[in-house]
C-alpha cells in the first residue's frame, strides 16, 4: 500500500567513510558516513538510503543492499547518520559491527517516497514501533525548522517492548516544552513495575484515544504488522486508508503476536 504517486527520485551512488559509530542501546547502533571527497546526497526528511554490503568471495558472500532510513535532517549538515537495529547472525549487522571509523563505506541515495506531504493538515500523527521513529524523527525536525509545528497539533506514539529500547528521547521532550501542541507518547507493550507511562501496544493506545481524524494525516513506520493493524483501527474511527491522509513505511514484517 502506497498511497503517494508522485515519481521516484533516481539515486546515485556515493563513496564515503564511517565518521562514528555507537551503540545507543544494547542492539541499536548508529552509524555516521562523511563524504569528504564529495558532497553527501541531497535528500528529503523521512527517505533512506541502502547501504552496499561488499563482495566476500571468501565466504561466498555476494554484493548486497540493504536499505536503512536516514536519521539526520538535511538542514544537520556533516555527516549522514542512520540506526540499526542489530540482529545476531545476520549479515548486514555483522558487517555494521565491525566497521570502524575511518573504514569505507558505499551508499545508494537518495530513496523513498516516505515524507511530508504538503500541503499539511492542522492534525499530524506519527505512529511508531521501534526503530521506526528513524525517518520521523527527521520529519519531526523539518517541522520544527520550517516553524510549521507552531502552526498545528502534532502527535508522537512510539511503542516499544522495554524502557531499555528508548533512545533519543530528550529532543523529543526538549520539542513538548518548546511547543504546547506537541505531543510525545511512549508506550510500551513489556513494562515493567517501575514504568509511569503508556502500557501496551500503540494499537491498544488508539483504540482508547481515537485521533481527531478531522484534518488530519498520519504517517506510520515501523513493523509491517502494525502497520496493517493501525490502519484497521484508522479505518473503525472514519478515516480510510485510501482518503490520500495515511501514509506508511514497513520496515519489516513478523507476526502479530511479536509487535510493540
Amino acid at each position: 500500500f502506497d498511497p503517494d504517486p508522485e515519481p521516484r527520485q533516481q539515486p546515485e551512488n556515493y563513496q564515503g567513510n564511517v565518521a562514528s559509530s555507537r551503540l545507543l542501546t544494547p542492539s541499536t547502533l548508529e552509524l555516521s558516513i562523511a563524504f569528504p571527497d564529495e558532497l553527501p546526497p541531497q535528500y528529503l526528511a523521512g527517505q533512506y538510503l541502502n547501504l552496499v554490503l561488499p563482495e566476500d568471495k571468501e565466504n561466498g558472500l555476494r554484493r548486497e543492499l540493504r536499505s536503512y532510513s536516514l536519521f539526520s535532517h538535511p538542514k544537520d549538515g556533516g555527516p549522514l547518520r542512520i540506526i540499526a537495529k542489530l540482529i545476531s547472525g545476520g549479515r548486514s549487522s555483522e558487517w555494521l559491527r565491525k566497521l570502524g571509523e575511518g573504514d569505507p563505506v558505499s551508499v545508494e541515495a537518495p530513496l523513498g517516497s516516505f515524507h511530508l506531504k504538503r500541503p499539511l493538515h492542522t492534525h499530524l500523527y506519527f505512529v511508531v514501533t521501534g526503530t521506526g521513529i528513524v525517518p520521523i524523527r527527521a520529519m519531526l525536525r523539518e517541522l520544527v525548522e520550517s516553524a510549521a509545528i507552531q502552526n498545528r497539533s502534532v502527535t508522537l506514539l512510539w511503542g516499544l517492548r522495554t524502557e531499555d529500547d528508548l533512545f533519543g528521547r530528550e529532543e523529543y521532550r526538549d520539542w513538548a516544552s518548546q511547543y504546547t501542541a506537541f505531543e510525545q507518547i511512549v508506550t510500551l507493550s513489556g513494562a515493567n513495575d517501575s514504568w509511569s507511562g503508556a502500557r501496551g501496544r500503540v494499537t491498544d493506545y488508539l483504540k482508547a484515544h481515537p485521533i481527531n481524524i478531522d484534518d488530519s494525516q498520519v504517517y506510520l513506520c515501523g513493523n509491517g504488522a502494525m502497520v496493517d493493524d493501525v490502519i484497521e483501527v484508522l479505518e473503525s474511527q472514519g478515516l480510510p486508508r485510501r482518503s490520500g491522509r495515511v501514509f506508511c513505511e514497513k520496515f519489516f514484517d513478523s507476526p502479530r503476536s511479536q509487535q510493540s
